[in-house]
């Protein structure tokens, strides 16, 4: 019977690592896109505070930086695209 403990867990392959890390990037992603729409068929003001929409276009960055340094593909796609989204929506804010 195979036995999974924590510790077993935590020291996986890193393959394994990178596509959950890809997975739940996408979910991010996701979400992301979906506040896009939101504000893209926004009749009135947004609700976003400028702390929101800048406090995660920085957070992005730096995660993308890390992953360029550290040379991880799942953190740098992620990351890629969540900055991007991230800026479309402050852009769609700001105009």
């Amino acid at each position: 019977m195979l036995r999974v403990t924590w510790a077993h867990f935590l020291m996986s392959d890193e393959r394994y690592w990178d596509i959950a890390g890809v997975l739940f990037g996408g979910i991010g992603a996701f979400a992301l896109l979906g506040q896009l729409l939101s504000e893209l068929n926004r009749d009135g003001e947004s609700t976003l505070s400028m702390s929101f929409l800048f406090g995660y276009v920085v957070v992005f960055l730096f995660w993308l930086l890390y992953g360029l340094r550290f040379k991880r593909p799942a953190i740098i796609w992620t990351n890629a695209v969540c900055l991007v989204l991230q800026s479309i929506i402050a852009l769609v804010v700001l105009s």
